[in-house]
C-alpha cells in the first residue's frame, strides 16, 4: 500500500493546508511568485516543507546523527547575522580557515 507518492514535474504549484489562512492561491513550485506573500505564510511553507524531513532523533536507520546540544544551537542563533566573509572586519576567520586548511593537508 502507497503512502505517499513521490512528487514529479508535473505538480507545479505548492499547496500547504497550515499557510491556507494566510494564502489562498497555490503558489508555484518552480519559479518566484509574481507577487510577494506574507512573511507567516513563507514561514509556515517552509516549516512544513521541513518536517516531512523526519525527526533527527529517531533516526535508527544509520549511526549517523544530525542532533547536538542546544548550546550549539543557540551559539549559531548568536552568530548567524554575521558577516564572517569580510575578513577585514572579522580577521579570526582568516585564521580559522587557514589552520582548517592546515588540519586537511
Amino acid at each position: 500500500m502507497v503512502l505517499s507518492r513521490a512528487s514529479s514535474e508535473s505538480d507545479d504549484s505548492v499547496h500547504s493546508t497550515f499557510a491556507s489562512r494566510y494564502v489562498r492561491a497555490s503558489l508555484p513550485r518552480f519559479r518566484m511568485p509574481e507577487n510577494s506573500i506574507p512573511k507567516e505564510a513563507a514561514f509556515q511553507i517552509i516549516n512544513d516543507e521541513l518536517m516531512l524531513d523526519g525527526n533527527p532523533r529517531l533516526n535508527l536507520a544509520s549511526f549517523v546523527t544530525t542532533w547536538m546540544e542546544p548550546e550549539c544551537d543557540k551559539l549559531i542563533m548568536a552568530s548567524i547575522n554575521k558577516n564572517y566573509v569580510d575578513m577585514d572586519e572579522y580577521p579570526v576567520t582568516t585564521e580559522l580557515q587557514a589552520s582548517h586548511h592546515l588540519d586537511r593537508a
